[in-house]
């Protein structure tokens, strides 16, 4: 029988018997009070939940010359408030691995609505998350970030992020959607398209490595992309994980690409506070 309903049983059985042998005692010696049964004491959850790990990532795959970068993977929650990566909380939720964020608070977190707010590290030399081991410039990027559950298995989110300090990174807006596919106890797949548009300052920044387009950078559409995620538990606490995204360049972005698609992959071990 499962913990919580034999503690059921046996506290039923307790409060059965200690009534019987007070009803017997009250009619021994009538002035007798029956003896209170002290309430169990529920000792509350501790509301701090962290995440250890590593992760091998590259940033794009189609390109020969790109090296795969192991970067450690750490997070904490406390409440609503997170710091890094997302803990066991959040893991299989939708895009769980797409945003990372330095600091983020879930405004709203229920069944099928959730929106965060977060602010980010960003380096301007790699246009990635400041992890300590880039150099360069950095600038802060806020976020706000709404998902929606539609059934078990479809989910549309939206993001919209700006560069807080003006940094020339300007500001994004991307919209997609995710199909969960469960297929174990332990584990799940999920697939994931989305498209993107920002201003002209974050093609600039982002893409300015490449050749300059022939007109002036302007604001639209740049990216639409595709990916799939993989995780598994391997335990209640350890598991495993590995991404792998595609991205087709649009508009003048794709006249200054050096690929027709643009590849990123990630694959980590993680180990969950529960």
């Amino acid at each position: 029988m499962p913990p919580c309903l034999w503690a059921l049983s046996a506290g039923g059985l307790l409060a059965w018997s200690s009534a019987s042998c007070a009803a017997t005692e009250t009619a021994a010696a009538p002035t007798t009070e029956p003896t209170p049964i002290p309430a169990p004491s529920d000792t509350p959850a501790s509301p701090w939940f962290y995440t250890l790990g590593v992760k091998l990532q590259s940033r794009d795959a189609a390109d020969a010359s790109t090296s795969l970068n192991l970067r450690p993977v750490l997070g904490f929650r406390y409440g609503r408030w997170r710091i890094g990566h997302p803990t066991g909380t959040e893991w299989l939720s939708f895009s769980g691995y797409r945003k990372e964020s330095n600091l983020a608070y879930q405004w709203r977190d229920d069944e099928r609505l959730n929106v965060g707010l977060s602010l980010r590290v960003q380096n301007l030399q790699d246009n990635s998350t400041y992890d300590g081991f880039s150099s360069g410039q950095n600038t802060l990027r806020g976020r706000v970030s709404v998902n929606y559950k539609l059934d078990r298995h479809w989910s549309m989110g939206s993001d919209l992020t700006q560069d807080l300090m003006d940094r020339g990174d300007g500001t994004t807006l991307s919209v997609g959607a995710a199909y969960g596919v469960p297929l174990s106890d332990r584990s799940a797949l999920s697939l994931s398209a989305g498209a993107t548009w920002a201003t002209a300052d974050h093609w600039a920044t982002q893409w300015r490595k490449s050749p300059a387009p022939a007109e002036p950078w302007h604001s639209g559409l740049g990216s639409l992309g595709v990916g799939m995620s993989y995780r598994y538990a391997l335990g209640p606490q350890w598991v495993w994980f590995g991404t792998l995204g595609t991205s087709r360049p649009l508009g003048q972005v794709q006249t200054v690409s050096p690929h027709n698609l643009n590849w990123h992959g990630q694959l980590g071990l993680l180990y969950f506070s529960r």
